[in-house]
């Protein structure tokens, strides 16, 4: 039996507790005062200085002047010319994407890369580190290729569990991201738009996918996106995987190889010919008969963006006569959070004549809670001044048009494009919010020309329909009504469709945190 001299000789679970706050916190502190390698000496590379080799992309451009277009609204097709492009490649693939996951169309897509590694085209693929905490080891499995290099921007110094804390406290330089996506293949064509890669961005997804826009650009254009990677390619942010922690760089396995290419095989389109070669011609000659010539740019942030650059290029790009609506803008944005000088700038344009119509995510359609809880304040602001402002039905006939699952799988909105006086369109990854406008790096492609904006419309119009979106308004007391269709029948609802009180009261919740400009 223990004597009470030794009972209290001997520390309490509890004390013992407490005196190892003081180390916890310590290691804690350590842990997110990591800092990221910085490398001194890194290759520079450019899009134009891969080998020359003949490409079939080359016919896109014989006899054309300027930049030639295509628009890939649908999911399907956005993948299907990703993988025909990476299967075309001959010299170079430079692949810039905030996201790239690991399902199947992260992985059939890999399996193209790869491939084409194999014949010798050289590839840089070059990832935001945000949301790919244990990725490390698959990324050094691709960067042991010979002719692969992968790179990660603004990198976080602890990898793993520390990750979190890591940017805890380092939010004022981790905050920034790259958030820019170029699919650009032998300098000469590129997919820009909205999309990351992942089976929801493609209508694989069983449970949740997105609405979203690319386009196909070649020419000029095409060369521009070249410039627009190879700025953040050499940025002193880009870091090669090879120097991020330990960890071995090993060869893909012949088990690994097979997955991605089971993988390809599942996304394959029922009745499409297994030889490579006739497939992608055929894609190819389609595609060229499709191109519309005509004036088309790119605008792109810095990659140094921070306090003694804090502009976006879309900042300049909205207050620049030639782009600034004057007798519509329609409009198409995953996050709206319509602070700063934005929701000014939207009463102004309504002011002046402009009609102003606004797709955004509802509380049924959102990824991001948070984000509905910011932007919900906004909407009366909006509607007292004039904006047509409409949300997406996460089950409407979206869901429908997307699903390619035979599955009941929600939508969301993860468009962000704008139709300027029915003749300019901007299709990038600008979202209406603080963290597009402060934070993030962007890119998008800008078209002037009607037709190609015409088109852009016709595809936005399916989006905006009753069975689609539920079109906001206000009743004579000043609230909030939500109009659509449901089987054929108008509805009309007082509060957030799909939302429970609980919902609501999270959201209230949420709003005194000081968040609203990090979202």
């Amino acid at each position: 039996m223990y004597s009470a001299a030794h009972l209290s000789s001997k520390p309490s679970q509890a004390s013992r507790i407490i005196r190892s706050i003081p180390c916890l916190v310590l290691i804690i502190s350590l842990a997110g005062c990591a800092a990221a390698p910085r490398v001194a000496e890194k290759n520079k590379t450019f899009f134009d200085d891969a080998p020359e080799t003949a490409s079939p992309l080359s016919a896109l451009v014989s006899g054309n002047e300027g930049s030639g277009v295509s628009l890939l609204a649908d999911p399907a097709d956005a993948l299907e010319s990703r993988l025909q492009l990476a299967a075309l490649a001959q010299s170079s693939l430079d692949l810039q994407y905030y996201l790239w996951q690991g399902d199947d169309s992260g992985m059939a897509l890999t399996h193209e890369v790869l491939r084409a590694a194999d014949r010798g085209v050289r590839v840089r693929i070059l990832l935001d580190d945000i949301y790919h905490s244990g990725r490390d080891s698959a990324y050094k499995t691709l960067d042991v290729h010979p002719n692969v290099e992968v790179r990660l921007f603004n990198p976080m110094g602890n990898r793993g569990s520390a990750k979190t804390t890591n940017y805890a406290f380092n939010k004022s330089t981790l905050n920034y991201r790259m958030h820019n996506k170029i699919f650009l293949v032998d300098g000469q064509a590129a997919i820009m738009g909205g999309r990351n890669i992942g089976d929801e961005y493609f209508g694989h997804n069983t449970r949740f996918n997105f609405q979203d826009m690319d386009a196909i650009a070649v020419g000029e254009v095409a060369r521009e996106a070249g410039a627009a990677f190879d700025l953040f390619w050499n940025a002193e942010l880009a870091i090669p995987v090879s120097a991020m922690g330990p960890g071995e760089s090993v060869a893909a396995t012949e088990v690994q190889l097979s997955l991605l290419a089971a993988a390809r095989e599942r996304l394959r389109p029922e009745g499409q010919s297994r030889d490579h070669r006739v497939t992608s011609e055929r894609w190819l000659e389609a595609l060229s008969e499709g191109l519309l010539w005509t004036r088309a740019r790119v605008i792109v942030d810095r990659p140094d963006r921070g306090r003694e650059y804090p502009d976006s290029a879309f900042t300049s790009f909205s207050s620049d006569p030639d782009s600034t609506p004057s007798d519509s803008v329609v409009i198409q944005t995953a996050y709206l959070i319509p602070n700063g000088p934005t929701l000014g700038n939207l009463q102004a344009f309504v002011a002046q004549g402009v009609q102003v119509r606004i797709l955004t995510n509802s509380a049924q359609s959102t990824n991001h809670n948070s984000v509905h809880a910011y932007y919900a304040p906004y909407r009366k602001a909006l509607l007292r001044a004039g904006v047509d402002l409409f949300e997406v039905q996460g089950d409407g006939a979206l869901a429908s048009y997307l699903d390619r699952t035979e599955e009941d799988a929600r939508a969301g909105l993860h468009t962000k494009a704008m139709v300027i006086d029915e003749r300019i369109s901007v299709i990038g990854s600008y979202n209406m919010d603080p963290r597009s406008r402060v934070w993030n790096s962007e890119i998008a492609l800008v078209v002037e020309d009607r037709d190609f904006a015409a088109e852009v419309l016709e595809e936005m119009a399916r989006d905006f329909s009753p069975d689609a979106a539920w079109q906001l308004s206000l009743d004579e007391g000043g609230q909030l009504v939500w109009t659509g269709e449901f089987s054929g029948e108008t509805v009309h609802l007082s509060r957030d469709p799909g939302s429970s009180w609980w919902d609501r009261f999270l959201w209230s919740i949420m709003r005194v945190l000081p968040f609203e400009n990090e979202l």
